[in-house]
């Protein structure tokens, strides 16, 4: 096991039990808790034989072309095919093992998703994990079963047949061998790690801290449950609810505000020239 794995048990388990045996799964859990580490993860234990392809739903999921023409890149497939029907039946036909990670899956569920990703899909991704020796891994911040399915206008249930699992809460030796990892400091990472776990982002909380450290935002007078409760209200204010919707307004109007900016550039320079 490579020791910088941030769940060993866990992700060692996935790999032998699902991964090994040609099995699918929808792994879930909020957010902040560390699923794409963990796709980090299992990719590492992956041995150079196994086709192993991970797609990023949050950045495809308003583009089925671009999804496709993304799978057929990572598995280097080339020629005619250009439906996602055509490029998984391709990926199905590669010796040996085979696995596609579909990351932040519940973005297919948004109102801003490409309409191409319907009922269809899903049915497609079904036949897909159904072909020998496939391994299809969803990742979700819920259950994707309990998501709305329609198919011709009407509420149904999904096609897609899946196994669902929690991933596991950080415990507190994971959150400490990886603040030790990464932080170059003699500080008590047993109590920092305890004061971490169980909060409701522990990954990203984890990572927030340990930046907070590296920048000298230690102070060394005060206890370090002082410290953390500074870096935890920090935390929160960065990632409060006004923060977060500001952040998802820039990414869903990215396009709209750089043509803006381009706008407003091309009318100071005619100014200046003027």
């Amino acid at each position: 096991m490579i020791n910088t794995i941030l769940r060993p048990q866990f992700t060692e388990n996935i790999y032998k039990y699902y991964i090994q045996k040609g099995k699918s799964l929808n792994i879930f859990g909020a957010k902040g808790v560390g699923k794409s580490r963990f796709i980090e993860d299992l990719k590492s234990l992956i041995d150079y034989e196994i086709n192993f392809v991970s797609l990023n739903m949050r950045e495809l999921r308003t583009n089925y072309k671009r999804f496709t023409r993304k799978l057929k890149d990572e598995l280097n497939i080339e020629g005619e095919a250009n439906t996602i029907e055509l490029v998984l039946a391709e990926f199905a036909k590669k010796s040996g093992k085979k696995v596609l990670v579909i990351d932040h899956f519940e973005y297919l569920f948004e109102a801003n998703h490409d309409r191409a990703f319907n009922f269809d899909f899903f049915d497609q991704l079904n036949s897909f994990k159904n072909s020998d020796s496939v391994s299809l891994l969803i990742l979700s911040t819920h259950n994707y079963t309990h998501e709305q399915f329609y198919k011709d206008g009407e509420l149904t249930t999904s096609p897609l047949d899946i196994s669902v699992e929690e991933i596991t809460p950080l415990i507190q030796k994971e959150i400490e061998d990886e603040l030790k990892r990464e932080i170059d400091k003699d500080l008590n990472f047993e109590l920092l790690a305890t004061l971490i776990m169980g909060k409701e982002h522990p990954y990203d909380l984890m990572n927030f801290v340990a930046k907070e450290i590296k920048f000298s935002s230690y102070n060394s007078r005060d206890s370090l449950e002082k410290n953390f409760d500074r870096w935890e209200k920090k935390y929160s204010k960065i990632n409060s609810e006004w923060a977060l919707r500001l952040k998802s307004y820039l990414i869903k109007n990215k396009k709209k505000l750089t043509e803006l900016i381009f706008k407003g550039v091309e009318l100071w320079f005619k100014k200046k020239i003027d």
